[in-house]
């Protein structure tokens, strides 16, 4: 008699990711990821008992991703990355709360990530909030209205720029100045990006094609 019970693929081997202790390598690596994300592939296959085992002794993030919360844009697949390569601070509107600034802090100090990334994405709910507060004056009650004040100064810097599209230049505005908040927001950070050994950029994800602009 037949088990009933589904059998799942092993695991398949894998080598440990490279380590990589350059910001512009790191980037490189992250543009690389997407471009074959973008094309509808990925190679990263599950990882191994093995690599799973030695995460459990530490991590060495290569890049910290600071993006939404939306489920359609999750970083690991976006990037074609594999376990231990990614630290990801993510809530909706890809804001820093001081909470936040711990998390990338800890990644910065401790385990020795090169680059930050901001990321937004087309499409944005929590920026289409913090539009409508501006432009329609409509309400959010609570915790919904602490997610899109934050996000606010950004839709008025658009606005004033008579965009065309005013929600995809707040996406844009909104991580542009978060990323330039954050290149002065600590010492650690201050310093590091001063010696070469951190870099902090912007991005803009986009849902109709899988592409990741960098620097928006």
């Amino acid at each position: 008699m037949r088990s009933t019970v589904a059998e799942y693929p092993k695991p398949v081997e894998t080598h440990a990711p490279e380590v990589i202790i350059n910001p512009d390598e790191a980037l490189g690596r992250l543009k690389h990821g997407n471009a074959i994300f973008a094309r509808g592939g990925a190679s990263m296959a599950l990882p191994s008992w093995t690599r799973i085992n030695e995460l459990a002794g530490g991590q060495k993030p290569f890049a910290i991703i600071v993006g939404c919360s939306d489920s359609r844009v999750p970083p690991e697949l976006v990037f074609d990355c594999t376990l231990g390569e990614l630290f990801v601070v993510r809530v909706a509107g890809s804001n820093v709360s001081r909470e936040g600034l711990g998390s990338i802090l800890y990644a910065v100090e401790h385990l020795g990530a090169p680059l930050i990334v901001v990321m937004g994405h087309t499409k944005c709910g929590a920026v289409g909030a913090a539009v409508d507060v501006v432009t329609k004056h409509s309400h959010l009650h609570g915790a919904l209205f602490d997610m899109a004040l934050p996000i606010v100064p950004a839709v008025l810097e658009a606005q004033a720029k008579s965009p065309v599209d005013l929600q995809d230049a707040a996406i844009r505005q909104n991580v542009h100045d978060t990323a330039e908040r954050l290149k002065s927001a600590d010492h650690i950070l201050s310093e590091r990006i001063a010696s070469g050994r951190l870099k902090i950029v912007s991005a803009c994800y986009s849902l109709s094609t899988a592409q990741v602009e960098f620097n928006v």
